[in-house]
């Protein structure tokens, strides 16, 4: 029985953290948002951790669409249509890019406010999330909502996950300096961090708006919870400036530098099952086709080719029927017959419904993809050394296109200036210059070689918060506007000043009177 005992004392090896129940909040806005929380999802599962992957149902597209393939998902449906038939009028936004300060703020309010106030009056049907007691949260960013969800279920130990770069309002809320002279603003801005005059203004006026429609939507969700939940709910400012720490959904060997704070965790791309999905032998034909290689066009899931603009459609074609010695593999959806009849024609073309993105990008003939510049794709593209050509959509696609374009790995294109021979002078100009497929590749292999992964990086910090409840805030996120700029200190520098050239011209002009 001893000898039994000492045995067993030698097999039992104690973990470093407890199983931790933990929810995954991420409402179905997009495929790849949901995907990208799947992701996470599936690492913490697979580590041990009892996940729920939780999607409230934003469009009713992903109903069936769980992207999770190991952790437990849970969803709530009917929840309102709103957003489902804001998505009809999307192709009004795809033929600008140029959004001002009302049409921005209509924009949130319309997007985010009717399906936050709808949940916040359906809080009885997250009664079974209270009830399972979750240690902690991963709440996804681009709806604020979501922060004040996952509190009034109980929650306070709140992981941030930043499907984008780090987002003005993050930085704002967690109190890192963004100075507009070098860091640019994220959404609808086509700025690096080399900017002239008019670069700085633009930036300048971009920030300003972010932060300012920021509090506007604080202040309408504070405004929901307040009346739905508790009339002393706190505001999501409030919120945000208390989570344990924030993942940023890019890598720092490709993005931006910029001031951050010691809650940030640059994680980037996740590896997983996923990475090691391969194309199906027909698949394979069609990028292995063309005589000097393939190319790659998808604008995503939120941007649909059937909702382009004709005249952007015209240029892709265009650039089709020019590069005869390419061959062309573009995702269209199988219902769109209309926008499948105008390729009819083209001889150096596959049409498909949807392929595993990180397989193609591995594929050895593949030598650009043409994307719209969302940070996943952005990421994998980067990480697989593929040169790009981007037109962004929207948000932080603009913003990624430039870091793109900025670390000489691509080009980006203005919606608003495409004419018939823009596409094929943008991928004509990458496809002859070794320069981009060069850069392309070093990018690639920095962040491979980058030290700790991405899934190390997050699963220690979960550990580590799950253990330990930190305080890693900077200071001035509890400052006022007077404080932060030291406009109290430049006062009283400019008061003594002149108070000392005072005193000394009275007894200056004394001493000469006598």
């Amino acid at each position: 029985m001893i000898l039994l005992l000492f045995f067993l004392t030698l097999l039992w090896v104690p973990k470093d953290t407890e199983s931790a129940k933990i929810l995954v909040y991420c409402p179905s806005i997009s495929k790849s948002h949901v995907l990208l929380c799947a992701k996470y999802a599936d690492l913490l599962h697979n580590a041990q951790h009892d996940t729920v992957l939780f999607i409230p149902t934003y469009t009713s597209q992903l109903d069936d669409f769980n992207g999770a393939k190991h952790a437990k998902v849970w969803r709530l449906q009917n929840i309102s249509s709103k957003y489902d038939e804001l998505h009809e009028t999307f192709s009004d936004v795809l033929e600008d890019t140029h959004i001002g300060f009302l049409d921005r703020l209509r924009f949130e309010y319309a997007w985010w406010i009717p399906m936050c106030k709808a949940i916040a009056e359906q809080k009885h049907r997250l009664q079974h999330l209270i009830d399972y007691q979750f240690d902690m949260a991963i709440v996804e960013d681009i709806d604020y909502c979501n922060f004040a969800v996952v509190r009034s279920l109980g929650i306070k130990n709140i992981a941030l996950l930043s499907s984008e770069p780090l987002m003005d309002k993050i930085a704002w809320d967690l109190g890192i300096p963004a100075p507009a002279s070098y860091v640019p603003s994220i959404e609808e801005n086509p700025n690096h961090d080399r900017m002239g005059f008019f670069e700085r203004l633009v930036n300048t006026y971009k920030y300003t708006q972010s932060i300012i429609v920021h509090h506007m939507i604080d202040k309408w969700i504070m405004e929901i919870f307040r009346t739905h939940v508790h009339p002393n709910f706190p505001s999501t400012t409030e919120l945000v400036r208390n989570v344990s720490v924030v993942f940023v959904n890019t890598n720092e060997m490709f993005d931006i530098a910029r001031p951050v704070s010691s809650k940030i965790v640059y994680v980037g791309m996740l590896k997983g099952s996923y990475e090691n999905a391969t194309l199906c032998e027909e698949l394979d034909s069609y990028f292995n086709k063309g005589i000097n290689g393939s190319i790659f066009i998808s604008f995503g899931t939120v941007a649909p080719f059937k909702l382009l603009p004709s005249r952007i459609k015209r240029s892709i074609i265009y650039a089709i029927e020019k590069l005869q010695n390419y061959h062309f593999v573009l995702k269209l959806a199988e219902e769109d017959l209309e926008s499948r009849k105008m390729f009819d024609s083209l001889k150096n073309i596959n049409l498909v419904d949807w392929v595993p993105q990180n397989a193609v990008l591995k594929h050895p003939n593949l030598k650009l993809f043409v994307s719209h510049g969302g940070m996943n794709s952005v990421l994998e593209s980067m990480s697989y050394g593929v040169p790009m050509v981007l037109m962004p959509v929207f948000t932080d696609q603009f913003k990624n296109a430039k870091t793109v374009e900025r670390r000489g790995a691509g080009k980006m294109i203005s919606r608003e200036t495409i004419k018939d021979e823009t596409f094929y002078n943008e991928i004509s100009n990458i496809l002859e210059n070794s320069e981009y497929q060069k850069n392309a590749k070093r990018i690639a292999k920095l962040i491979k070689t980058r030290p700790f992964s991405a899934n190390e990086r997050v699963l220690k910090w979960i550990d580590f918060v799950l253990k330990y409840p930190v305080n890693l805030d900077l200071q001035s996120n509890n400052f006022s506007l007077f404080t932060y700029f030291h406009f109290d200190v430049l006062i009283f520098i400019i008061f003594s000043f002149i108070a000392g050239r005072f005193i000394y011209h009275n007894i200056h002009f004394k001493i000469k009177k006598q």
